[in-house]
């Protein structure tokens, strides 16, 4: 059976749109604008690319062991920076947190195996995926896209996912390894 023409146009625009977002993340990064603006960008791209309205990036906190809104695009006002979410392995971005793994959920409506957090909840989110955002090959926090449709994430959307993380990582180690003003 022939794929059809439509459909392969769709797959290799999407591709390049991957492609062209993760070359302004790169360029972002390199700017060294400051982590707060990064992220709001990032943030921004990501929704961009994966043509979705809801994206974030969630730091890990020691002190309380769970993932902090830090960054957003969707959420109601009084989500970004305050908003937790659990690092356990039965939150979703928890468990990617936990094992350096992405957590793909296509329908939160037909899962048992996460609790889906009231914000969640609270925005209609029925699709989601998370990726690990890794520091110096560990965890130090996870990037996350939610859809309020359920939403089959293909192969290609999880590797871009992965792709911007690891780029938000290498930012985030290049921050770390700033000199600072004396």
């Amino acid at each position: 059976m022939q794929p059809d023409q439509s459909m392969l146009s769709e797959v290799v625009d999407q591709l390049q749109r991957h492609v062209r977002i993760l070359v302004d993340l790169g360029r972002l990064a390199g700017q060294s604008s400051g982590l707060q603006h990064f992220l709001n960008q990032a943030v921004v791209q990501v929704a961009r690319a994966v043509e979705i309205h809801h994206v974030k990036v969630l730091e890990y906190r020691r002190p309380t062991a769970d993932l902090l809104v830090i960054a957003g695009t969707g959420w109601k006002e009084g989500v970004v920076g305050s908003a937790t979410l659990p690092s356990d392995l039965r939150s979703p971005p928890g468990r990617s947190f936990q094992t350096g793994e992405p957590v793909i959920i296509g329908n939160t409506q037909d899962q048992q195996d996460f609790i889906i957090s009231s914000l969640l909840k609270q925005h209609g989110i029925i699709s989601l995926a998370n990726t690990p955002v890794l520091v110096d090959g560990a965890a130090w926090g996870v990037l996350e896209v939610d859809s309020t449709t359920p939403r089959d994430f293909s192969q290609d959307t999880i590797e871009f996912l992965r792709a911007a993380a690891a780029l938000i990582g290498v930012f985030l180690q290049s921050q770390e390894n700033e000199p600072t003003e004396a």
